[in-house]
């Protein structure tokens, strides 16, 4: 039963090799609601990476997490608040270690989750055959009034701690998909 709408993020903090796994609940609380893929065949759950690039004269603030504009694996947090200047810094990648632009001076956080750090399924037992990062079908139509569990196994293969507390790295999306809502006539 679908209790709390999804309103915030869910944050990820990740220190040390391992896994954890959680479960969500997807749908409307709407029973007059239902939820159709615009041209796909099935409604689709898809992972995103989804950190920023880092820009060129462009002011940051404490705790924004960039990527260089050439992904290396690593994020990296602005450790005070500047502008940077037209010259991207040198990003180190060894963990903690610091480089700057203009004003600002950015830390390796390490490595970034990334979308196959993330297994989906409907089941939990599914979790050990689906293939990591894959988007999840979840039916040509979703009914409002029901929600439905959707499985998440997250992996750290990285021993450093991992965080994307204040900018997440990975985010969930749908492909195209229409609501519909059926009108109620007469008293309910």
């Amino acid at each position: 039963m679908m209790t709390i709408t999804a309103a915030n993020l869910y944050q990820l903090n990740f220190n040390g090799v391992g896994k954890t796994e959680f479960r969500l609940y997807f749908g409307s609380p709407h029973s007059h609601e239902t939820l159709r893929p615009v041209s796909d065949q099935q409604i689709m759950l898809i992972l995103n990476s989804r950190l920023k690039k880092w820009q060129p004269n462009s002011g940051y603030g404490f705790g924004n997490i960039v990527e260089p504009t050439k992904a290396n694996g690593y994020m990296y947090k602005v450790i005070g608040n500047g502008r940077t200047d037209l010259n991207e810094p040198e990003w180190g990648t060894e963990p903690d270690s610091q480089c700057s632009s203009g004003s600002v001076t950015f830390i390796n956080l390490g490595a970034k989750f990334q979308p196959n750090d993330i297994n989906m399924a409907l089941s939990r037992s599914g979790l050990d055959k689906v293939t990591a990062g894959s988007a999840l079908q979840l039916g040509e139509q979703l009914k409002g009034g029901k929600s439905i569990p959707v499985y998440f196994r997250i992996t750290n293969s990285s021993s450093n701690k991992r965080s994307d507390r204040s900018d997440p790295s990975v985010s969930l999306s749908l492909n195209a998909t229409i609501t519909e809502t059926i009108a109620h006539t007469g008293t309910l």
